[in-house]
């Protein structure tokens, strides 16, 4: 069985040599390396270093957009049987693709599957506090809203992270070996060729934007199941990244992933509404400061799901407020 191993990367660190160096201890040795690259300033030599390792890489320009876009890259280049995703600045150990692959073989009806993810460390090899990693699990974001938030579709019963009645996600907080959820991770995320191939997530957000929640719902679209299970373990030291801080960024995309799934369903945006409006408290008195993410997320949200804005607008718009709080 071939795995296709998917790395996104721009403006890369250092640290992608440590994610390749991994790479090269795998156990499972049927693998080839698609690293998707947007140039910036000097990255011909990052590629041309990357080049000297004793690995199959196909290197695939990402010709425009964001984050997003690099990630149809992979659903729709990528061709092993099995695709397992990672981020530049992570390192695996070596029973890393063994695990996915051994995983996927068990689990016939499994589309995609998130694995362990260990953030005990920073980027400097300093252990994180205990406080530092619970606000940055996130779950304070979206845990104990399953009292008022009820799945938005009867198949998300019994789920870890479901989709509310807002479009939001909720995070049950329950977590355990082969749990059905729709907490993806993609720094530790793989899926089968059929359970994806052919997918393509709109751009709507400039950095993040759930897309790894939008993948696990259309897996189940597709009669598969989205699950997380306890090997395949990622080494994602804590530093610098929107998806792991308080950004302005991370707040926006929790809220404007409800203009996704009203392309799928009737969002009840009066709930959405009291969850930003909570949530922006939490967050006030959790950082000490008033990010307008929330609210920058709820009006945004609200108007392109009322206008039916297509994504290019949203995404534009949510670029024009970004730029106006800087």
């Amino acid at each position: 069985m071939h795995v296709t191993v998917v790395i996104p990367t721009y403006k890369t660190r250092d640290t992608i040599y440590k994610l390749l160096d991994s790479l090269k201890l795998q156990k499972y040795g049927k693998f080839s390396v698609l690293l998707i690259y947007k140039p910036w300033d000097g990255y011909k030599q990052t590629l041309d270093r990357i080049r000297d390792y004793d690995l199959d890489i196909e290197f695939v320009k990402q010709p425009d957009g964001f984050f997003e876009e690099a990630m149809n890259v992979s659903y729709n280049k990528a061709d092993g049987d099995i695709v397992v995703h990672t981020d530049d600045d992570a390192h695996v150990t070596n029973t890393w693709i063994g695990d996915h692959v051994a995983f996927h073989n068990k689990n016939k009806r499994v589309g995609i599957a998130t694995g362990v993810v260990d953030q005990s460390l920073f980027s400097d090899g300093r252990k994180v506090p205990r406080l530092k990693a619970l606000i940055n699990s996130q779950k304070w974001h979206m845990n104990d809203f399953s009292l008022i938030d009820k799945p938005i579709d009867n198949r998300f019963t019994g789920y870890g992270m479901y989709i509310g009645k807002s479009g939001m996600l909720v995070d049950t907080g329950r977590n355990y070996n082969m749990i059905k959820t729709l907490k993806m991770h993609g720094v530790n995320m793989s899926w089968k060729y059929d359970a994806l191939h052919g997918f393509r997530f709109p751009g709507y957000a400039k950095v993040i934007s759930r897309n790894e929640q939008a993948a696990a719902l259309e897996v189940i679209n597709r009669k598969y199941d989205a699950v997380w299970f306890n090997k395949g373990k990622v080494f994602h030291p804590l530093g610098d990244s929107a998806s792991r801080t308080m950004s302005i960024e991370l707040l926006i995309s929790d809220v404007i992933f409800a203009y996704y799934i009203s392309r799928f369903y009737e969002i009840d945006m009066d709930l959405l509404q009291a969850r930003t409006n909570i949530a922006n408290m939490i967050t006030c008195l959790a950082t000490l400061n008033k990010n307008p993410g929330y609210k920058i997320g709820y009006e945004v949200t609200s108007i392109a799901i009322k206008k039916r804005w297509p994504p290019h607008m949203v995404r534009d718009e949510v670029i024009r407020r970004l730029n106006e709080v800087k």
